[in-house]
């Protein structure tokens, strides 16, 4: 049996490619490809057919201070699973949901003073005073430990 594979190739950062442009074939798939190195990435429709049909990313996780695909070029969403580390303060591992970033609560860092944007159940270790210090959204504030 033969695949027909098809693929369609862009260098303009964050140019993500409309799913309904994408072909899904009985005997095939049609991929597109981003290669600037700012969000690079793999991506293919998924098996909804219709305006209902969702773009896939396969590649590398996004490193930044801000989401990926904030400005986009192209299509606007996320992909489910889609993955980024954020720099903003201290480094936190988010994975999108679907309609929202999910930040892993397993976060600990060490510096002198706290982090400025942390999550709930952050682990902080302030070698300055020195202590350790867990964030509690609840109350907004680090509690030593």
């Amino acid at each position: 049996m033969t695949v027909q594979i098809l693929s369609r190739f862009s260098d303009l950062l964050y140019d993500r490619p409309f799913p309904t442009r994408l072909g899904v074939f009985a005997d095939g798939v049609e991929m597109a490809l981003n290669h600037n190195p700012g969000d690079p990435g793999l991506y293919f429709a998924d098996s909804t057919s219709g305006s209902g049909r969702g773009l896939i990313k396969v590649g590398p996780t996004f490193v930044g201070s801000t989401a990926p695909n904030l400005t986009p070029t192209g299509y606007t969403t996320l992909s489910k699973g889609e993955s980024w580390l954020d720099t903003a303060s201290t480094k936190i591992f988010k994975v999108y949901d679907g309609s929202t970033w999910q930040a892993t609560n397993a976060v600990a860092s060490v510096s002198s003073g706290k982090p400025s944007n942390p999550i709930n159940g952050q682990l902080h270790y302030d070698f300055a005073i020195p202590r350790l210090f867990i964030y509690l959204t609840s109350s907004a504030s680090w509690v030593a430990i």
